[in-house]
């Protein structure tokens, strides 16, 4: 145990700063927080019961659009909006380099980059689990939609994925939060950016199966389908390659941790930022 702690010490990671940090910012949605919180949930449960709605209207004797079933295509809508903490990572990188306090992670005893990281994880990661996405994947079978996974080899499969997908998420938002200083703090510039091209090319909001002229085919090729496409696609049995699309997020995940260490580490030079 020793030998492990000092290992991971050498590597800058510190399991007791990290547990703490991850557990107090889980603990602060109560102070003062929650109306602001329960307005984005409320707001994620409206999206799905129109989303839901819109699916069952659109289909047909056929089926849903895009040749997909319509119980596959509610699943994998449910599990986007119970997931979508994992899917649309939003750490707060950008907005500590706006608000000025990114400076005193700098102090910290973790690296400013797994600062990010476990404050996501307490501060949205386990609040949305408990608060809403649990208890509307409990609701769920009460309307009528299938929950579970397509198999139990897919929902193994789909948890390798969600472990790559929130890996890639943290270093495609590392990215972002680098584009941000090199624009002299453009913040809200880089999270409009991401946000529109998170809707069109994550898969999250609308399946690439619905997309015309074969362009799902070619938006999970890029690293945003390896986000929510991948592992969602995995969970409703929504492919017969599940190895290739965990290869393609284990290429994407070397390549932009790569990209987004060297950028961040170059944009930090640059950074320009008050207050805190």
């Amino acid at each position: 145990m020793k030998t492990k702690n000092k290992l991971l010490t050498g590597l800058g990671l510190h399991p007791s700063a990290m547990s703490s940090t991850i557990s107090m910012c889980a603990k602060q949605i109560f102070d003062g927080g929650f109306p602001s919180i329960a307005g984005e949930y409320l707001v994620q449960a409206v999206q799905l019961i129109i989303l839901l709605l819109i699916w069952k209207s659109l289909s047909g004797d056929s089926g849903a659009p895009g040749g997909m079933e319509l119980n596959q295509l509610m699943t994998y809508t449910l599990m986007a909006t119970v997931l979508h903490p994992q899917l649309n990572i939003v750490s707060s990188a950008t907005s500590a380099l706006w608000e000025g306090s990114i400076i005193g992670r700098f102090l910290r005893p973790v690296p400013v980059e797994i600062s990010f990281i476990t404050e996501t994880i307490g501060r949205k990661w386990i609040p949305s689990f408990f608060l809403f996405g649990l208890p509307v994947w409990l609701i769920a079978p009460l309307f009528g939609i299938h929950t579970g996974p397509a198999s139990a080899v897919m929902g193994i499969y789909t948890l390798f994925s969600l472990i790559l997908t929130a890996s890639l998420g943290f270093a495609i938002d590392l990215l972002f939060a680098a584009f941000a200083m090199n624009l002299k703090n453009g913040c809200f510039i880089a999270l409009n950016i991401r946000n529109a091209i998170y809707a069109l090319l994550s898969g999250e909001m609308i399946p690439f199966a619905l997309f015309p002229w074969d362009l799902g085919s070619i938006f999970s090729l890029l690293p945003f389908g390896s986000i929510a496409h991948a592992p969602l696609t995995l969970y409703t049995g929504g492919t017969e390659q599940p190895l290739l699309i965990i290869g393609l997020q284990i290429f994407w995940n070397i390549t932009l941790w790569a990209l987004a260490i060297i950028i961040f580490s170059k944009s930090k030079e640059r950074m320009v930022s008050f207050g805190g």
